[in-house]
């Protein structure tokens, strides 16, 4: 876990200096009016905030504050560990959530529900030891996972994989999957491209090296996201105005 976490820090410094000027979400100046649900437009700090404990090894410290802006947008990622005989069903094992900042809002490590037959160590970083003596209840997880991203914008890789170890779904309007983004999907030939091959090609950097760090990887699909941000958005109004057209008029 510790050799991970130095890595995704400094990562962390060399994707954000790939991201322009221009394209930076400022926190400082004159903002856009807010408005919730008008997706293509700059966050803005939300009033709420909320307190959580990072769940890292003995040997990390923390890797967020404990009260830290809850932004409209929000970026998930995963660690799973497997379960079953031949060790291919995943189950959750740790959840990391950054704010549109890339600041870690949410990471904590979670107790098994099913008997662990492969830790995958070398890809989570996990190992009995730290889910022991770290791990929270899946329930208590589940729910403040959920609470939390209710209403907002996840940003994610391939979330669907997220949201069925997290048992639980999130309206399809407010994710934004950068193994769905089709000039993405181009990259791959049309398949679903890799987060770490997404990252060299558009980010020019080189993540997951040895051990994986679900923040790294929360801000990594983060800056991907922001880079096209207004590409996106408008893709994402024009294909909701042409179905729009194609329904017709509203009966109501």
């Amino acid at each position: 876990m510790k050799r991970g976490r130095n890595a995704g820090s400094k990562n962390w410094d060399m994707l954000k200096q790939t991201i322009s000027t221009t394209d930076t979400i400022k926190r400082t100046g004159k903002r856009r009016k807010r408005s919730n649900m008008k997706h293509g437009k700059e966050d803005s700090p939300v009033k709420d905030t909320i307190t959580l404990h990072s769940a890292m090894s003995s040997t990390e410290t923390p890797c967020m504050n404990l009260s830290t802006t809850i932004t409209q947008r929000l970026a998930l990622d995963c660690e799973m560990v497997a379960f079953g005989k031949d060790a291919t069903q995943n189950q959750l094992a740790r959840v990391s959530i950054v704010n549109v900042y890339g600041e870690a809002v949410y990471d904590k490590i979670v107790k098994p529900r099913e008997p662990i037959t492969d830790f995958r160590t070398h890809i989570t970083g996990l190992t009995r030891e730290i889910i022991s003596r770290h791990g929270h209840s899946f329930k208590l997880i589940q729910k403040e996972v959920s609470d939390l991203l209710k209403d907002r914008i996840v940003i994610g890789h391939d979330v669907r994989h997220d949201f069925n170890v997290l048992g639980f779904s999130h309206p399809r309007f407010l994710i934004r999957d950068t193994a769905k983004y089709k000039p993405f999907r181009e990259l791959a030939k049309g398949n679903t491209p890799s987060l770490k091959k997404l990252c060299l090609e558009i980010l020019k950097t080189d993540i997951q090296q040895g051990e994986h760090n679900s923040i790294e990887d929360a801000r990594s699909a983060l800056l991907l996201y922001r880079k096209h941000r207004a590409a996106w958005e408008r893709s994402l109004k024009k294909k909701k105005k042409t179905g729009e057209a194609q329904s017709g008029p509203s009966n109501i």
